[in-house]
């Protein structure tokens, strides 16, 4: 079984090495063909890509966009399964490729989605995918390994789409075809691409609505949509929190905060501005890693060999509350408090 990793680039030299050494590193590095299609940089990336002896193809010429060049590759693939892995994104550890090739040994699956491990160094924020839009979330192309014979199946990338072309391919095959979801984490995805910046949301959502009305889903709003929306809000909750709230009755108390996403930076951030001790963000996610922030994220199963004063829920939605009496079962020595208590 060999598998076709494409990477479009385009003056991305700095970042690009990082995602090189990542896949040279792989388990399966002889099973790998690692294609690069540029648009043309004028810096040292070809340089770059042709200094690792895994890379098999360099293509470099003008396109019309990412897409463009992501069907450029497809047509170069010699590969059973290919994936698409951005230049300036790597692969999560050395082994969690193969195991996604095994799954294809099943004749009758076209497709394995996995989890993506997505961060913003920016503000610090780091968050795990699921695998599956059942789920309730969209799935991303750097967890999505298809067999090369499915653009037979469904076509090409729609160059019709700016933004939105992955995901109409991705959610055609996941309702048209069978595949398999694995919870492993195949890639670290790397926020601040075109579809996460702010002048590009309005696009993004008519894209979204597009594809819905093309594959007659019932969606009134696109989920990342909104999530980006709620987080400029949070961002300025931010300023204002900071700021004014004195949070008075947790100082020098020790603390740990449940989430990783932006409300729980903003919630940490003014504890730790009114003399609180954040010892840890917490997540129930075995699989959590590294840190924010120099925080370090500890699952929810590791929580009772600290001593811990707080545990600040700052889940939002339906699950808040469960989420509270998972976290009460896992300590017994630490008062739970909701982040709309403080």
């Amino acid at each position: 079984m060999k598998l076709s990793i494409i990477t479009a680039t385009y003056n991305c030299d700095d970042l690009f090495d990082a995602c090189l050494k990542s896949v040279a590193n792989q388990d399966i590095i002889d099973d790998i063909e690692h294609i690069i299609v540029d648009g043309g940089s004028t810096n040292n990336t070809l340089a770059t890509a042709a200094s690792y002896p895994h890379v098999k193809k360099i293509y470099s010429s003008p396109d019309r966009g990412i897409y463009h060049a992501f069907n450029r590759g497809v047509d170069m693939a010699e590969g059973d399964v290919v994936y698409f892995l951005g230049a300036d994104d790597t692969l999560h550890g050395t082994s969690n490729l193969a195991k996604v090739l095994v799954e294809f040994s099943n004749r009758d699956i076209d497709y394995v989605s996995t989890r993506v491990r997505c961060f913003d160094d920016n503000t610090g924020e780091t968050w795990l995918t699921h695998a599956s839009e059942k789920e309730g979330t969209n799935v991303c192309h750097q967890g999505f390994f298809c067999r090369k014979s499915l653009f037979e199946k469904i076509g090409p990338f729609s160059e019709c789409f700016t933004l939105y072309a992955d995901s109409f391919f991705m959610k055609t095959a996941m309702r048209r075809y069978s595949g398999k979801y694995l919870d492993i984490v195949s890639a670290n995805f790397r926020q601040g691409g075109s579809s996460s910046l702010s002048s590009n949301r309005t696009l993004l959502k008519k894209e979204s609505q597009a594809v819905a009305l093309l594959l007659e889903d019932v969606v009134k709003d696109n989920q990342h949509q909104l999530d980006r929306n709620v987080q400029d809000l949070k961002f300025l909750l931010e300023q204002l929190v900071c700021k004014e709230h004195a949070f008075g009755d947790y100082q020098g108390k020790n603390i740990a905060v449940f989430g990783t996403r932006q409300l729980s930076i903003i919630i940490a951030n003014a504890l730790k501005s009114a003399g609180g001790n954040v010892q840890c963000f917490v997540t129930s996610d075995r699989q959590a890693t590294s840190s924010i922030k120099d925080v370090p994220i500890k699952s929810l199963d590791m929580l009772s060999q600290l001593p811990l004063d707080i545990i600040v829920n700052c889940v939002e939605g339906a699950h808040e509350e469960a989420i509270a009496e998972s976290i009460r079962r896992s300590i017994t020595n630490a008062e739970v408090v909701s982040w709309r208590a403080l």
